[in-house]
């Protein structure tokens, strides 16, 4: 099951007897989560009837909790959070039982009942009707375990993914409708890459604009330059301003930049960290486009969301790789020249960012 299952099926009022809720996605997770408690609060019985149990509980603990019958209500929820009980042990293979012993008959038998999940598997076999026992797991699952395995036999398994770069902007225009904020298409657009996939933020960014425009009217539209004034550039927003004004041959605007940047707090040694990560990621697309892998597949290969990895591509076709080549080689050497007391940090990175300039308008001469 995932994200749109459960809330289709809680908005139904039916409730499975167990559920574990896990995955990458940490807003939409806790807004399932207290959206089950809101349901269950607002029944006959209210908190009697809710059990939150966190840290180092036993399964023992978990399975006595389960088994409590409801006050006045048809049902109880018992919450579990992030149980160790569902992660791989440090320096196990995760597989519990299979392979943890190679006991056989008698020996394998009583193994098998000292095993801590025991006595919550044995509740999962037949779990009670009159409790929706959650599991959460911000902290990830191992889905090699017995404990897994008899929670999704039981009930369901729902793990929430990140969105797709499509349903996220649906997303983010889903919430500002419900928030009654008109969009231009360009200001949501550009919302996305400030706040980019963190729901949270964007939720955040959304009310901040609210508060600002008051009640909305023809006139008061969601704008590119008011998203530009009230929400604030990411540190990566801004090395992609540098690495497109390099690309342009404008080192004096790309020093303005670096030079605003420090003057509002960014540290030098955090902006050149930056800075060297993204020409990384520049020459990593040089890599994908010669190594012939589909473009569909380069945001899973570079562990980054599609829209980030389009914006690369765009910027990485202004430069020739062995410019990109020559910069990634003076930022590391500014980068150690910082480190081991050689130069002061700002001053080092200006003159790195100057001195490549000066060496492609020499190599433009040649040219």
């Amino acid at each position: 099951m995932d994200y749109a299952g459960m809330k289709a099926t809680l908005q139904r009022n039916v409730y499975a007897p167990v559920y574990l809720i896990y995955g990458d996605e940490p807003y939409l997770m806790s807004e399932i989560l207290e959206e089950l408690m809101a349901r269950f609060a607002g029944q006959p019985g209210g908190e009697f009837n809710m059990d939150r149990l966190e840290g180092d509980v036993t399964a023992e603990m978990i399975a006595e909790a389960a088994q409590t019958p409801p006050f006045m209500a048809e049902r109880r929820l018992v919450i579990v959070r992030d149980t160790p009980l569902l992660r791989a042990a440090r320096g196990s293979d995760g597989a519990d039982g299979e392979g943890a012993s190679s006991g056989k008959g008698k020996g394998a038998s009583r193994f098998k009942t000292m095993e801590p999940e025991a006595p919550l598997l044995q509740y999962l076999a037949d779990p009670s009707r009159t409790t929706c026992l959650v599991f959460f797991s911000p902290s990830g699952v191992d889905k090699r375990k017995r404990l897994y395995k008899a929670i999704e036999k039981a009930g369901h398994a729902v793990e929430i993914k990140k969105l797709s770069e499509s349903d996220l902007r649906n997303w983010a225009a889903q919430q500002a409708k419900a928030m009654k904020l008109p969009f231009e298409a360009e200001a949501l657009n550009l919302l996305i890459d400030r706040a980019g996939d963190d729901l949270g933020r964007l939720v955040l960014e959304l009310e901040k604009l609210r508060n600002f425009l008051g009640e909305p009217s023809p006139t008061r539209r969601v704008t590119p330059e008011r998203v530009r004034r009230l929400v604030p550039a990411t540190p990566e927003d801004n090395v992609f301003a540098i690495a497109d004004a390099l690309g342009d041959g404008q080192v004096d605007n790309a020093l303005r930049i670096t030079c605003d940047l420090v003057r509002n707090g960014q540290h030098p040694i955090r902006l050149l960290f930056l800075i060297i990560r993204h020409v990384r990621q520049l020459l990593h697309i040089k890599e994908l486009t010669a190594s012939g892998l589909r473009k569909t597949d380069w945001a899973r290969e570079m562990k980054l969301p599609a829209g980030v990895v389009r914006k690369l591509e765009s910027q990485a076709d202004r430069f020739p790789r062995e410019e990109l080549r020559r910069l990634y080689h003076r930022l590391t050497a500014a980068d150690v020249a910082i480190k081991t007391g050689a130069g002061e940090a700002r001053q080092t990175l200006e003159l790195c960012l100057l001195a490549f300039a000066g060496e492609g308008i020499q190599s433009n001469k040649r040219a």
